[in-house]
């Protein structure tokens, strides 16, 4: 494991002199199962988890990132048990005349409080990585990395240039699938397969480079357009962000799920019409003549013919 003793904890959790390491190391071992190995891949991790581990440099100030969101994440697993005490005449919540439980209320702000920072942690570290990426080779390669290369808007900066995201990596993995889907909806059929996997590597023609930049601005719309009303996300005037824990008190003031709620429905039908328009422009560009060098992978459609059939005058037959 990366956090090994309560030390590492401490240098993220103010925590009492009296706990513990044998009473986290459990939700040590989910969390970093359960958040952080599915995110920067396992040989990564286990760079991270060498005996040798390094003392300086990129992979050590990665090494303290993700240690930091593996205390908090393991504090959000294990604060449901941690608060109670458990002996073989069942479970009780410790309390005399100095002390007492907290509320139900604060049990549940203390427990969000360790999850947002856990993952406002793992953000940091995939930005970090992915701003490094030369000191992270395992990662690169892993699957967790490259499973979204092939995409035209494939990473979080691209998608953050166009909508705010709040530079979260963990926000734009979660939309990776329906960026795909929208490619495969809305893009490929217009463009065509062969442009526009040309497209995806790095152009140098500016025309070319503008019809790129026209369907990043049509696909980073679409996607919007189709997760607006998805559970998993939360879009406001702040832009979109995942939906990590909502608190009952709290979702009378959320737009989740709430289909009839106005900013919903307007953002869904703005981000369609922009979509739409950002993509006829990208197919005025491509689809002109006078650009068909440019974008020679595009074979431009066959004219619609009328049907053929005949007609009887009074001497003649003709073809119609």
């Amino acid at each position: 494991m990366i956090v090994r003793t309560i030390n590492i904890v401490k240098e993220s959790i103010g925590v009492n002199a009296a706990f513990e390491y044998s009473d986290i190391k459990p939700y040590i071992k989910r969390a970093e199962r359960n958040f952080l190995k599915k995110l920067i891949g396992i040989p990564q991790y286990d760079l991270f988890n060498a005996t040798a581990q390094p003392s300086s440099g990129k992979v050590f100030e990665a090494l303290e990132l993700a240690q930091d969101a593996v205390s908090n994440l393991a504090y959000y697993l294990g604060l449901p048990t941690l608060s109670v005490q458990v002996s073989s005449s069942g479970f009780f919540v410790p309390e005399n005349e100095n002390t007492k439980p907290i509320s139900d209320k604060q049990f549940k702000e203390l427990q969000r409080s360790f999850k947002s920072a856990g993952h406002e942690a793992l953000d940091e570290l995939l930005d970090f990585m992915e701003t490094n990426k030369d000191d992270f080779s395992e990662w690169i390669s892993d699957a967790s990395y490259t499973e979204f290369k092939d995409l035209l808007v494939y990473n979080t900066t691209t998608f953050q240039n166009e909508f705010n995201i709040n530079y979260s990596r963990q926000t734009f993995l979660a939309l990776a699938p329906n960026i795909k889907i929208v490619e495969d909806q809305f893009i490929k059929g217009p463009v065509q397969d062969a442009l526009f996997t040309s497209l995806k590597a790095d152009q140098a023609e500016q025309l070319r480079k503008d019809v790129k930049a026209l369907l990043i601005k049509s696909i980073v719309a679409f996607t919007i357009h189709k997760t607006m009303d998805n559970g998993l996300f939360i879009v406001d005037a702040n832009g979109m962000h995942m939906r990590f824990d909502v608190l009952p008190y709290e979702k009378t003031v959320t737009n989740i799920n709430l289909k009839i709620n106005d900013f919903i429905i307007n953002t869904k039908k703005n981000k369609l019409n922009e979509g739409e328009e950002y993509l006829k422009k990208a197919m005025a560009i491509i689809a002109d003549t006078a650009n068909a060098a440019v974008f020679s992978e595009y074979t431009l459609p066959v004219s619609k013919v009328d049907k053929v059939g005949l007609k009887t005058t009074k001497s003649i037959v003709g073809m119609l």
